[in-house]
Formats: C-alpha cells, structure tokens, sequence
C-alpha cells in the first residue's frame, strides 16, 4: 500500500462520511444511496441502476428500458440520474419530455429539490440553483416549474409535454419517460401518429451528433415510438 493509499484510508477511517461523499461521485448507485436512504433495492433496480450508471457517463448513447407500471422507474430515470449528470458535468443540457407538461414539470421541481437537498452540496459543490424562482428576469441564471439554469455553468434542465415546443434549445441529454398516458392513448392511431409526428419533427430536432437518448416507459403497443 502507497502513503498516499494509506492517508486516503486513515482519512475515510475516521470520516466516513467522506467516503460515502466520494463513492456518490463516482457511482450512481452510491448517490442514491445517500440521496434516497430508504430506497428498496430490488434486483430489478441494482441492474437498473447499473446500466443508468453507464448512461450517465456517456458509455451509452441510446437507451431504452421498458418496464410494467408502479416499477420505480422514473424515480430513477427522471429525478436521480438528472440530478446525478448535472453534478458530473455541471454544463450538461437536460431535457425530460413526457406525455403530459404537469408531468414533466412534476419532475423538475423533484430535481430541484435533490439538487436543494443538504446532502448534494457536499457531493457536487460546483452544481448550484438560483436561490430565487426566476422566471425570465434577463443576467439571471432561470428557475421555474419549465426549467433551471446552473449558477455560473452552461447546463440546465428542461422540460416539455408531449407536442410541446423546444425550439431554439439544444440539448445534450434527452429523456423520454411515458410518452403515452395509457394502454387507451397507446392504442389510439392518431394518439401514436401525433406522438412520432412531435418525436421526429421537434424533440430529435434538438440533439446534435453526441446528445444521448433515453426512452423508459411500459410498452402498451408495438407500433409506439419505441
């Protein structure tokens, strides 16, 4: 064992808390751990977590997970893992589209508050929100129900209802979490021919060559944007 090994061991020995801090900036796993303390490892989540893991820091480009109703997903898709990239890389521009705007705008304010959260500070100190709500005061980093800005860095988190306008916003990251409301709007032609029309002419319109995607909810028919 090297001296700086040995120092780096003492140190978490006696302040454990540390260590924890650190394996939370590495691992998405660690970070939900620290963030959600009575979350329920399910082995549908450890591999879950696993492969959200990898997509977080940019070994996969496109992903989709589909997965039964009430399965955590979008705990872990649309709350955590936002949450998580933005402290990775405080540049990164995130949207999340879903089927409905109060959905999505459900999932901003969810992030805000883990971003907000004691715990994140010490785990990504350079990813900060506006103390205020800002919603278009011009110099000022935004903070709203649709979107909020990192403090002195280019990221942000964006989100949109399905058939919403992203125009002018490019994005790095783009997180598909139940585009359909139902087995009832799934099954609808016009529902699914509305939902590719907006996929392909607005939202794929915002990614450049390296954006990622991310497409997780239950399959209620095989003609879906799937």
């Amino acid at each position: 064992m090297d001296f700086r090994t040995m120092q780096l061991t003492k140190l978490f020995t006696k302040h454990p808390e540390l260590f924890l801090r650190e394996g939370a900036r590495r691992n998405l796993s660690d970070f939900v751990y620290i963030m959600r303390p009575n979350y329920q490892f399910t082995e549908f989540h450890k591999a879950y977590i696993k492969i959200l893991d990898k997509f977080a820091k940019g070994e996969i480009k496109n992903l989709i997970v589909q997965a039964p109703p009430q399965n955590g997903k979008s705990e872990l898709s649309s709350r955590l893992l936002p949450s998580f990239m933005l402290g990775l890389n405080p540049d990164v521009k995130i949207a999340i589209c879903s089927y409905a705007a109060t959905i999505a705008k459900d999932f901003n304010r969810d992030c805000q508050r883990i971003i907000d959260n004691s715990e994140y500070y010490p785990i990504f100190p350079d990813t900060r929100l506006n103390g205020s709500n800002v919603v278009t005061v011009a110099n000022n980093y935004l903070r709203n129900s649709d979107v909020f800005e990192i403090v002195d860095h280019l990221g942000s988190l964006r989100v949109v209802g399905r058939g919403g306008s992203l125009t002018s916003k490019t994005v790095d990251v783009m997180i598909f979490d139940d585009l359909y409301k139902d087995a009832q709007e799934a099954n609808s032609p016009v529902v699914r021919a509305t939902a590719w029309d907006w996929y392909t002419k607005v939202a794929r319109s915002r990614l450049h060559n390296d954006s990622q995607q991310l497409i997780v909810f239950t399959r209620w028919h095989s003609e879906d944007i799937i």
